[in-house]
């Protein structure tokens, strides 16, 4: 999660926008401990309204990514330089390679709570424990956000060099990040590179906090699609 944050925030540089306007109803708030592994620990936090998934590191006032689920637009803020990137939806250009397998290591069944492996091309990609009756909507709203930054990941994955890539993130990121979720809202996960992730709280139909949801009117805004095609 750090990592998709600071992608996001790296290439940050307009005119003042207005934020969007907040959905009515309530709030699911989740925090994980995620920890890279040459790193410590750092808390991502998740806010999930029925229109709105916000990503940050557990405080109102972070650098944050906004996903708007209704207009499909995903926006990431940065405070110290004051600005917004936009993202849109796009095509995905990464076709699956010739030797392309997914399955999925059934390791504990406890009725909802299922613990397994995905592995991906012989390769043991991530280990979660997951349960369909923890936070679907959750889970609907995150592999939402996952698809809509599949064609940017996938431009990501195009510009690396073909020795650096890797099939796990290729999965996750671009061509099947719905197998994260198959069987319900991850609590716990460890991967192939290190990484790990544990759940360490969730509250559900918490007030909603406005502010939390709004984008700053002053910040200079661009378009990942307008730098792109300057780019061409």
């Amino acid at each position: 999660m750090r990592y998709l944050l600071n992608i996001l925030l790296l290439v940050l540089f307009g005119p003042a926008w207005s934020g969007p306007v907040l959905a009515l109803g309530g709030m699911t708030e989740l925090n994980y401990m995620d920890q890279e592994a040459s790193g410590g620990g750092y808390v991502t936090r998740y806010l999930v309204t029925d229109r709105y998934l916000r990503l940050d590191f557990g405080r109102d006032r972070d650098d944050f990514v906004l996903f708007d689920r209704k207009e499909k637009r995903v926006y990431s803020v940065t405070h110290d330089r004051q600005e917004i990137l936009v993202f849109e939806p796009g095509v995905v250009q990464v076709k699956p390679p010739k030797k392309w397998e997914i399955k999925e290591d059934i390791l504990e069944n406890k009725g909802s709570r299922i613990r397994w492996d995905l592995v991906v091309n012989g390769t043991v990609c991530t280990r979660i424990a997951a349960s369909q009756r923890f936070l679907p909507d959750v889970a609907k709203a995150l592999l939402e956000f996952q698809e809509l930054m599949a064609a940017t990941q996938s431009n990501t994955y195009l510009a690396t060099p073909v020795d650096q890539r890797d099939d796990c993130d290729l999965a996750r990121l671009i061509l099947a990040p719905q197998y994260w979720f198959k069987y319900g809202m991850p609590f716990d996960e460890v991967r192939v590179s290190g990484f790990s992730r544990r759940l360490l709280s969730y509250e559900s139909d918490v007030a909603v906090r406005p502010k939390a949801f709004e984008l700053p009117e002053n910040y200079h805004v661009i378009r990942l699609n307008d730098l792109q095609g300057k780019a061409k």
